[in-house]
């Protein structure tokens, strides 16, 4: 390619561009994907896109993203976010936008990568273990980081042993797949699987919805009834918020892994149990065991194995993967060809804390399947309170309360700030405005933004005629 004005803007622009030709051979390669991929320009041009290793984002396994979509039609193009494979087989996370121009009459494929690597840590992302491929129950706690990778391990050991399980974790962090995994892998997975959620019932009907009850035992009980202990008879049961429980019921499920016998409510028959019990809990059982909330001696019963979820904010680096296999599951429900979400709604889930973990980052995606119409999921298909929440986080410091200013303490920082410039109120960029007396060089030195920025946003909220 002959090098003129455009094409020394593009080799030296912030992104990564390259261009290839109707047979998908690159002719063009910029200083930036030089840098990302490690591949120097000149072993790079002739060669076929294939040469650069891009990967989707799948649960498991690795395919290569595939661009030939792009040459079928005029509004065909690819806009998602993948790995891209360096030079030193590193994977690196990139938001890929691809789509076909027409130059001299002649059809080029225009390329532009950009690294979000910098938010998450992404450079040392490996394959999901070959052990997820055969094991369809591990299948379902979709991740690749490392956190997640132990976390198989334990799942495995555990389904190897017969001790008691306790799972540990926040909220939305998937301790019931866990639970549910451990079974399918161990020796009575054809057997019942039964799951008790604790703090949903009262004491009474938790007593009864365990132990069972015979008939008369009390008001309402017109025919004597199985509990769950009995209907996981060479199964599994898994309690689920086990630190809810009275200390009635403590007592009593005590019992049941001392002696693996149990009593229907109103009966002093004596039955014999067998079932592996798997617990869980959000909650520290140590700190209720130290202010007297809970049984010390229990406490020891169910913790011979524990395993802790990690949360959504100690894996970052697969909220990309998350975010796609939720994609993938709300199509199918829904009848939608959503591809993907745009750099900038990216950019918004990864600042965000997720306090409901994945839990809530799957009903985020539901939400913004409810209003996009596009193909693409954009900022504001997004729940208002995640929007909010990182606009007041990275502007509310210097704009809202204006004798504090953001530290930009990082590149990472001023990118950011730059960025949700893009959202300032009118109200906001007023008392900015007020603060530096109206000085548009100052003010936009405090925001880190160009006045060119600044001028223009004021030109929006009538602040210049």
């Amino acid at each position: 390619m002959i090098e003129n004005n455009e094409t020394s803007i593009l080799r030296h622009a912030p992104c990564g561009i390259f261009i290839t030709d109707i047979n998908k051979n690159i002719i063009f390669w910029n200083n930036a994907m030089q840098e990302m991929s490690g591949i120097d320009s000149s072993e790079a041009i002739n060669k076929n896109i294939l040469f650069v290793k891009f990967y989707s984002i799948n649960p498991v396994g690795k395919s290569l993203l595939d661009f030939s979509e792009c040459f079928k039609g005029k509004k065909t193009k690819v806009a998602k976010t993948a790995f891209i494979e360096n030079a030193l087989h590193e994977q690196i996370l990139v938001f890929i936008n691809a789509r076909f121009v027409t130059v001299n009459n002649e059809l080029h494929l225009l390329v532009m990568v950009t690294d979000i690597s910098r938010e998450i840590t992404c450079s040392t992302v490996s394959v999901a273990p070959l052990i997820v491929k055969e094991k369809e129950a591990l299948q379902r706690i979709v991740g690749r980081d490392e956190k997640i990778h132990e976390l198989y391990k334990m799942i495995e050991m555990a389904a190897d042993s017969m001790a008691n399980i306790n799972i540990s974790g926040e909220s939305g962090t998937g301790k019931e797949l866990v639970a549910n995994a451990i079974h399918q892998l161990s020796a009575r997975k054809n057997m019942p699987f039964v799951k008790v959620n604790c703090s949903a019932l009262t004491e009474t009907l938790l007593e009864s919805e365990l132990f069972g009850h015979v008939k008369g035992s009390f008001t309402g009980a017109y025919k004597d009834k199985i509990g769950k202990f009995e209907a996981a008879g060479g199964g599994s049961i898994f309690l689920d918020e086990i630190g809810e429980i009275s200390p009635m019921i403590q007592v009593k499920l005590l019992r049941v892994i001392q002696e693996k016998v149990i009593e229907r409510v109103g009966d002093n028959k004596q039955i014999k149990v067998d079932m592996r019990i798997i617990t869980a809990t959000n909650k520290n059982l140590r700190e209720l065991v130290n202010k007297g909330l809970f049984r010390e001696d229990l406490y020891y019963r169910l913790n011979v194995f524990p395993i802790q979820t990690p949360s959504l904010r100690e894996r970052m680096n697969d909220l990309p993967l998350l975010s796609d296999f939720f994609i993938m599951k709300f199509n199918k429900l829904t009848g939608k060809h959503i591809k993907g979400i745009t750099e900038d709604a990216y950019r918004i889930l990864l600042n965000y804390n997720w306090p409901g973990n994945v839990r809530e980052l799957e009903n985020c995606i539901e939400h913004a399947f409810v209003i996009c119409n596009k193909k693409l999921i954009d900022v504001y298909d997004l729940p208002k309170e995640i929007r909010m929440v990182d606009i007041n986080k990275e502007l509310g410091a210097s704009i809202i309360t204006p004798e504090i200013k953001i530290p930009l303490t990082s590149e990472l920082d001023k990118q950011n700030s730059q960025f949700f410039f893009r959202f300032i109120t009118k109200e906001q960029l007023e008392n900015a405005l007020v603060k530096y007396k109206y000085n548009r060089k100052e003010t936009a030195k405090n925001l880190n933004i160009s006045t060119v920025a600044l001028w223009k946003k004021m030109k929006k909220y009538n602040f210049i005629n």
